[in-house]
């Protein structure tokens, strides 16, 4: 094959893997970051990959943050992936939280990742002293660290949940959601160590590998 049009096709093949790759959205690097505080930043940064129609990859990098109670929801425009590497701490007083069974809530969308080593941290001791559902079964119910509602296609791997105040995550309505290698830990004397996750009605074809 003539030199020429084998460098113009490798030029093209070059193009089309550059188009294919994610833009990364640095949430640390959003303007509305606050020192160690990445609820507003995160919202922010989702509805731009949301928004976008090529594929993104929102990444919460090594180190420590605190987090309120957030909902990201879907339909989006194209796949959206967030690594998290950093610890993502939870809201240690129960009324931050606003009364909401889950922490942090995925749904309504396809092709979805949540990947990375990072740790989800639910700082569940401090609610266990505060709300005593270990003991009292009338308690108000506690929030778990995550919700997934309606993902379809999606992935969770590498991640680890951390003392969740109650069940770690409940799945609801996901078609082809897979969980690989992901880890649920909690002390012994927790309300959630027998029973770390939830699946409620209306699951399909979905997988937890080790």
């Amino acid at each position: 094959m003539d030199i020429g049009i084998c460098t113009f096709v490798l030029l093209l093949l070059m193009a089309s893997s550059s188009r294919s790759q994610s833009v990364v959205l640095d949430v640390t690097k959003h303007a509305t970051i606050s020192v160690g505080e990445i609820t507003e930043a995160l919202i922010a940064t989702w509805k731009e990959a949301c928004a976008s129609t090529s594929s993104s990859k929102i990444l919460i990098p090594k180190g420590t943050y605190k987090l309120k109670q957030v909902n990201l929801r879907g339909p989006c425009n194209a796949p959206i992936e967030i690594q998290v590497d950093g610890t993502i701490e939870a809201p240690a007083d129960l009324t931050q939280l606003d009364g909401k069974y889950q922490w942090i809530i995925f749904g309504y969308f396809d092709f979805f990742t949540l990947s990375g080593v990072g740790t989800f941290d639910g700082l569940g001791e401090v609610a266990w002293k505060q709300n005593g559902c270990g003991k009292n079964k009338n308690c108000n119910m506690l929030s778990m660290n995550f919700g997934f509602y309606f993902l379809n296609n999606s992935i969770i791997k590498g991640i680890t949940s951390k003392d969740s105040k109650y069940f770690h995550v409940n799945v609801f309505g996901c078609k082809n959601l897979t969980f690989m290698d992901f880890s649920a830990t909690a002390p012994a004397t927790s309300p959630n160590s027998l029973t770390p996750m939830e699946f409620t009605s209306e699951n399909q074809h979905n997988e937890f590998l080790h």
